[in-house]
């Protein structure tokens, strides 16, 4: 299956105007800005979800799966950041966060005392759990029943042009 589109969208997708704005062209703004305005929204209604629930951000939660998919159940902070795209200083409060509800644990890294490894509890694990459950049953209903069988396709089509393989390559569910 080829990963270039079959055919291109206009030229110039936007146009700049008399005052020297630059404008989306309107097939262009429903894409792009619906693509920025859908994230948006999901991201703060799962936020949100997961705060009542359970206490935990999307970014904690992100963070207690990939440790528990990790052999040990522990990664490096600096892995966990290069994981997940935040900064470390970012990742150090969240750990911070969830070490304080005994979630996770801050060790020293075997071999370098620079680096700091975050060990998930089992308290962290069973918490992951039920976490995890609450999202993806949340994403189900908030995005998935959404779409029917060829609009998934597609998006897998579309966003599989853009990062190749993303869903092979991440050990952690979101």
């Amino acid at each position: 299956m080829s990963t270039e589109p079959t055919s291109r969208p206009e030229a110039c997708a936007f146009v700049v105007g008399d005052d020297g704005l630059s404008r989306w062209s309107e097939t262009h703004a429903d894409a792009w800005i619906g693509l920025l305005e859908t994230h948006k929204r999901l991201t703060r209604a799962l936020d949100a979800e997961l705060e009542t629930a359970h206490g935990l951000t999307l970014s904690g939660l992100e963070v207690l799966g990939r440790l528990a998919a990790a052999p040990g159940r522990c990664l490096r902070l600096s892995d966990v950041a290069a994981a997940t795209g935040l900064s470390l200083s970012r990742i150090s409060r969240i750990v911070d966060t969830l070490c304080a509800r005994k979630l996770v644990q801050r060790r020293a890294s075997p071999g370098d005392a620079r680096a700091v490894d975050a060990h998930l509890t089992d308290r962290g694990l069973e918490l992951a759990r039920t976490a995890q459950a609450t999202h993806f049953a949340s994403v189900q209903e908030r995005f998935f029943d959404q779409l029917d069988t060829a609009e998934l396709a597609t998006l897998a089509q579309v966003f599989g042009r853009f990062v190749p393989r993303a869903a092979e390559q991440c050990d952690a569910e979101r």
